[in-house]
């Protein structure tokens, strides 16, 4: 069963925005709404299998723990950046693959926002 996308309510204005900006607003922030609980689903999985018992966590490493998977886990990172992809059409997909290095940090950053954001 397809979802579908969240309204994310950004004033875009494309005289003042850059491309990726718009990109970012119209595409990757309602993708990232959509799956917001399968990453985080995906996320407490990861880091049940590292053997982090996270409610032993202070807010700080558990922000640094956040921060370390979806920076330095080269595997849990292209499996979070996977599912946002795999949403995209096929117009979607050729934009972002004109320029998927922008577009994968945006991602990351965006991700781990929202991550530390729920905790």
């Amino acid at each position: 069963m397809a979802k579908k996308r969240p309204i994310v309510n950004i004033d875009n204005k494309p005289e003042i925005h850059l491309e990726n900006e718009l990109f970012q607003n119209e595409v990757l922030r309602p993708v990232l709404k959509m799956q917001h609980e399968i990453t985080l689903k995906l996320f407490n999985v990861h880091i049940k299998n590292l053997g982090i018992i996270w409610n032993d966590l202070k807010k700080s490493k558990k922000t640094q723990c956040v921060e370390n998977q979806l920076s330095k886990n080269i595997q849990f990172k292209n499996l979070v950046i996977g599912i946002l992809v795999g949403q995209f059409n096929e117009i979607e997909l050729d934009k972002y693959l004109s320029n998927s290095r922008e577009y994968n940090k945006r991602i990351l950053q965006m991700t781990i926002q929202r991550i530390i954001s729920t905790i």
